[in-house]
């Protein structure tokens, strides 16, 4: 893995994939906001996943996140999945 992914940085590359996606402005959103709150359900969401597997380079394959997930949710669960990544 080249670059350094942090759950902050899995954050911000949501809330600017949601925004060139959807034309959704999360820029002042709380780590703690649940993703349904900005008009996004849940097909929505598995598009953002696929944006970020391109992003960080890596196929998400565990994605088990809460019925209505947080940004920080989406971020834990693709932190998940690339540490897993490294020590397989």
């Amino acid at each position: 893995m080249s670059e350094s992914w942090n759950e902050q940085r899995i954050i911000d590359a949501i809330k600017n994939i949601v925004q060139s996606t959807f034309d959704i402005d999360l820029s002042e959103a709380a780590p703690s906001m649940q993703i349904r709150d900005s008009g996004l359900d849940s097909m929505a969401i598995l598009d953002v996943v696929m944006s970020l597997e391109d992003l960080v380079g890596k196929k998400i394959k565990d994605i088990d996140l809460p019925k209505n997930p947080t940004l920080q949710d989406v971020a834990a669960m693709v932190m998940r999945n690339l540490q897993g990544a490294a020590h397989a």
